[in-house]
C-alpha cells in the first residue's frame, strides 16, 4: 500500500457511517427483545427484501469499520502510542463483529420464517438484540476510549477532539447512555477521519510526555583512547 492510499484509509469511516445510517433507515421498527415469537415471524416474513439489503449493508460496514479503526490506530502508533493503538484496533474488531452478528442473526430469521417455531424465532430475536448490543457497545467503548486517551497523550490531534472522543467512549460503556454515544459516534468519526487525513501529511513526531530517545553508544573508534604511560628511557 503506497503512502497516498494509506492517507485515504481514514475515509473508510465516512463509508462506515453512511452504510450504518442507510442500513438502520432501511428497516425501522424491528422487533424488540420482549416481542412474542409470532410477532417476530410476522415481521421477518413481510420484510424479507429490506432485511436482506440491511444485512449486506451491515456486512460492508463491518469491513469499513476495520479499515477505519486500523488507520486511526496506525496514525496514533506512529506518534508513540503503542498499547492504546492496539486496543483501538481490538475495539474496532469487536464493533465490526457486532455488525456481523446482527446481520447473521437477521439472515437466520429471514431465511425460512414460516418453518420456524415461535420459541425459536423468539430465541433468535433475543440473540439478535442482546448479543448485538453487548458486542457493539463493548467494541465502541474500547476503541473510542483508547483512541481518545491516545490523542490526549500524544497531542497528535486537538485536545478538544481527544476529550470529546474519550467522553463518547466512556459513555458507550455505561449502558445507560450507550445509544446516545453510538449516535454521537457518527459525526465524531467524520471529524476524526478528516483530522487524521490532514495530519498524516505532516512529519511523524513522537510527542508522548514520557517518551525518551535512546542515544546510541559511542563506538570504540569514537571513544577517546586511554592515555598510555610513556616508557622511561635511560
Amino acid at each position: 500500500m503506497n503512502a497516498r492510499t494509506r492517507r485515504l484509509a481514514p475515509f473508510a469511516g465516512y463509508l462506515m457511517v453512511a452504510l450504518v445510517v442507510v442500513a438502520l433507515a432501511t428497516t425501522p421498527d424491528t422487533p424488540d427483545a420482549k416481542d412474542s415469537g409470532a410477532k417476530v415471524i410476522a415481521y421477518f416474513s413481510h420484510h424479507k427484501t429490506n432485511i436482506h439489503v440491511q444485512d449486506f449493508l451491515l456486512a460492508y460496514a463491518a469491513l469499513a469499520t476495520i479499515v477505519y479503526f486500523t488507520s486511526v490506530a496506525n496514525f496514533l502508533r506512529n506518534r508513540g502510542s503503542q498499547i492504546l493503538a492496539s486496543t483501538t484496533v481490538a475495539g474496532g474488531v469487536l464493533f465490526a463483529g457486532a455488525l456481523c452478528v446482527g446481520a447473521g442473526t437477521n439472515e437466520a430469521l429471514t431465511d425460512q420464517p414460516s418453518r420456524m417455531s415461535e420459541s425459536t424465532a423468539q430465541a433468535l430475536n433475543l440473540i439478535s438484540n442482546d448479543l448485538f448490543g453487548v458486542l457493539l457497545f463493548a467494541g465502541l467503548a474500547l476503541a473510542t476510549t483508547s483512541a481518545g486517551v491516545a490523542m490526549l497523550r500524544t497531542k497528535s490531534l486537538p485536545t478538544a477532539l481527544g476529550v470529546v472522543t474519550t467522553i463518547v467512549g466512556v459513555a458507550a460503556g455505561t449502558g445507560i447512555v450507550s445509544w446516545f454515544a453510538f449516535m454521537a459516534t457518527g459525526p465524531l468519526t467524520l471529524v476524526v477521519a478528516a483530522y487524521v487525513y490532514s495530519r498524516s501529511a505532516q512529519p511523524t513526531e513522537i510527542t508522548l510526555p514520557d517518551a525518551t530517545v535512546a542515544i546510541p553508544a559511542q563506538t570504540a573508534a569514537e571513544a577517546p583512547a586511554p592515555a598510555k604511560a610513556k616508557a622511561k628511557t635511560r
